[in-house]
């Protein structure tokens, strides 16, 4: 998500002064490749680019096809096949073995501008999203690459080509995409030929609660929020939860955890991280959060500390399910030696994201098969 923000602030530049530019879309990757099916990159005519779509191997081909499609408005598939030998000569030594087709197209038709605006309403409004994007049509299918559709969790399908059997069929893969949360290739047969199309899911920003707002919280909010992660502070002291001190959060909340048996209200699938060095606070918040649909609950500190807090809910009568105790880390973050309040920072984020991807936070040269699933 911080990637789009990033492409969106281009695009926004570029509708301003009604300059052109060319948006790169991985549609469909085999074997191993940098970035996977949905990695973006915008680029301009005069030399600007945002996002990323290998690590800067491909940047410099994609620019020049970008002049093409740039001068002529219509939309190219480019395939890089590193799994050929004609890649060294070629000059671009991917050294990836593997293939990654993407998808240019000139930023300035409807269609194209409406993906980005998409992705950001997704952002901004917190809601996950699908687009089918056709890319590949073989025969007279009647259809373009610009036949895409859209749907946003509760809404009702946006978008469509002027074939009603392909919209319909788009429109049922982006349900199911919003279902399973899961992004995936589609072929549709057509009357006069064939259509391949990309079914992209957009999953939510990480919303990340941080309960205390001391000066070892800042690090944890600013390596959240480079991440693209929606980051909400929470404390009960005015003098510390200051704009200055966490001028990126999202969201900062005055209200004492411990006042309520209930606490503060964190929605289903987010994740939270108690560092209020108060242990009264930390049995509140370790009893409402675990009791809440919060998928990881980080409590800073040792694992004496959690023991005592786990032996205080056991007096007041809280059994914690073996579920709920699986959900709470403590000591928080992968064991990677930190020290400092930012390397503290950066184990607590790698655990996170290591629970929410389901990976055991190994080292990849330890992991059996490919990296990406």
């Amino acid at each position: 998500m911080k990637e789009h923000a990033d492409i969106f602030a281009l695009y926004e530049s570029l509708r301003a002064t009604g300059a052109n530019g060319v948006l790169a879309t991985v549609v469909r990757t085999t074997g191993s490749t940098y970035r996977r099916p949905g990695a973006r990159m915008l680029l301009t005519g005069d030399g600007r680019s945002a996002g990323l779509i290998s690590g800067g191997c491909l940047e410099s081909d994609l620019r020049e096809r970008s002049a093409e499609v740039i001068a002529t408005g219509v939309p190219r598939l480019v395939r890089y096949d590193s799994t050929s030998p004609d890649d060294v000569l070629w000059g671009l030594g991917l050294g990836c073995t593997g293939i990654a087709d993407v998808l240019l197209e000139r930023v300035s038709g409807a269609e194209v501008c409406r993906v980005l605006e998409f992705i950001e309403e997704c952002r901004r409004m917190r809601s996950a999203g699908a687009i089918a994007s056709p890319y590949a049509l073989a025969g007279a299918t009647g259809e373009s690459t610009g036949s895409r559709v859209f749907m946003r969790e509760g809404t009702t399908l946006e978008g469509g080509g002027t074939d009603d059997s392909l919209t319909r069929a788009l429109g049922r893969a982006c349900a199911s995409a919003l279902s399973t949360e899961k992004s995936s290739q589609l072929t549709v047969t057509l009357p006069g030929g064939k259509t391949e199309a990309f079914i992209e899911f957009l999953s939510l920003p990480v919303s990340l609660f941080v309960f205390g707002a001391g000066p070892d919280a800042a690090p944890l909010v600013r390596l959240a929020k480079e991440l693209g992660w929606h980051v909400t502070v929470v404390d009960w002291r005015p003098a510390y939860l200051k704009k200055e001190s966490f001028p990126s959060a999202d969201e900062l909340v005055l209200a004492h955890p411990g006042e309520t048996r209930d606490g503060i209200a964190v929605p289903r699938g987010a994740v939270a991280v108690i560092m209020t060095h108060n242990f009264e606070i930390d049995v509140a918040l370790v009893r409402s959060l675990l009791a809440s649909g919060a998928l990881y609950v980080g409590l800073l500190g040792p694992r004496a500390k959690a023991d005592l807090v786990m032996g205080r809910l056991a007096e007041e009568g809280t059994i914690p399910t073996e579920d709920e105790i699986a959900r709470l880390h403590s000591p928080v973050g992968l064991d990677i030696g930190a020290e400092t309040p930012e390397e503290i920072a950066l184990a607590i984020v790698a655990e996170i994201l290591s629970t929410l991807h389901e990976r055991p936070g190994t080292p990849l040269r330890t992991r059996k098969g490919p990296i990406h699933r």
